[in-house]
């Protein structure tokens, strides 16, 4: 998948879109993928929806010119925006003549429009018309070569089709869509000797027994064990303990859980039947990085969560 995303971005006029649960390395893809881009000669506008602040989030006529402003500042150009505003348009047309008026014919190069934390649209009521907006640009680049000059990157954590029902109207299922995946053995083998192989190779299998492939928690493994922070019988003793290495993480998602009882409801169904037959709890639970999907049975994402939640969930 990430080789697919660097070969893409040095093509023009494309889109990409990177999905998966949290800590999957989407947003390490994300400025890979910059890079890759600004050695192709293209200019990158990197914008983190998580950092606007609510008020901007509740109007769409706030947010849209909040989001001009901001792109205009990233390119540092000069600010139209006002301008824009006044004409009788919608704010979609006026998003769409901004960019292709003020901002992409001032560029000399092309422009890589990169979005981490897409998510965040998905909670307002002017989700649509955003995504529509980014959707109409992708395929207007078929019939007007000022959009040949703009590639888009998103990224989410959410399955988007549970909140945009018009699929002419999402951006997120064209162009290459790569959902990173979890590492391998191999690639476990390969990190453990990163980092001064501190596990020998049955102690790596117990790892990955443990964990799956799930970057972020292997990683915080392999640190630990470098660092001699913990040694590995207590790493693997200690797995669920709230001190133990995995504490800090498991505890995050166990408040997030206990918010919403239905989702506590859902979890414990896939501990004891392997099976979540609502799609949307699913996808939540999915969207958080807990379960997976293996054929037609729904399983905790790995052991180390099917120990932790099975022993905690309810207590």
């Amino acid at each position: 998948g990430d080789s697919i995303a660097l070969k893409a971005i040095a093509r023009q006029g494309v889109t990409i879109i990177i999905k998966g649960p949290p800590q999957m390395g989407k947003s390490s893809l994300l400025l890979q993928i910059n890079s890759a881009a600004e050695q192709a000669g293209k200019r990158v506008a990197f914008i983190d929806f998580q950092q606007f602040d609510r008020s901007s989030l509740v109007e769409a006529d706030t947010f849209f010119q909040q989001f001009c402003n901001l792109l205009t500042h990233k390119l540092d150009l000069d600010n139209h925006v006002a301008d824009c505003w006044t004409l009788p348009l919608g704010n979609r047309q006026r998003l769409t003549r901004y960019m292709s008026h003020y901002l992409l014919p001032k560029l000399d190069r092309p422009l890589v429009l990169a979005m981490d934390e897409a998510d965040v649209i998905f909670d307002t009521n002017f989700r649509d018309d955003f995504f529509g907006t980014l959707r109409s640009w992708h395929s207007s680049r078929a019939h007007n070569p000022i959009w040949q000059q703009l590639d888009l990157v998103l990224v989410t954590s959410t399955e988007p089709y549970l909140f945009i029902k018009d699929l002419d109207e999402s951006p997120f299922n064209v162009g290459e869509v790569i959902e990173p995946a979890d590492f391998s053995l191999a690639q476990v083998i390969e990190l453990n000797q990163k980092h001064d192989t501190p596990l020998s190779s049955p102690q790596v299998q117990q790892l990955f027994d443990l964990l799956g492939g799930h970057p972020y928690l292997v990683r915080l493994a392999l640190y630990l064990l470098m660092e001699q922070r913990i040694a590995p019988a207590d790493l693997f003793s200690q797995a669920i303990e709230e001190r133990g290495p995995f504490g800090d993480h498991l505890r995050h998602h166990l408040s997030q859980l206990r918010r919403q009882m239905e989702l506590v409801e859902g979890l414990h169904q896939v501990i004891t039947h392997q099976t979540c037959p609502d799609q949307q709890i699913f996808f939540r639970l999915w969207g958080a990085g807990l379960v997976r999907r293996e054929g037609q049975a729904v399983l905790p994402r790995c052991q180390l969560y099917a120990n932790f939640f099975g022993r905690y969930l309810y207590d």
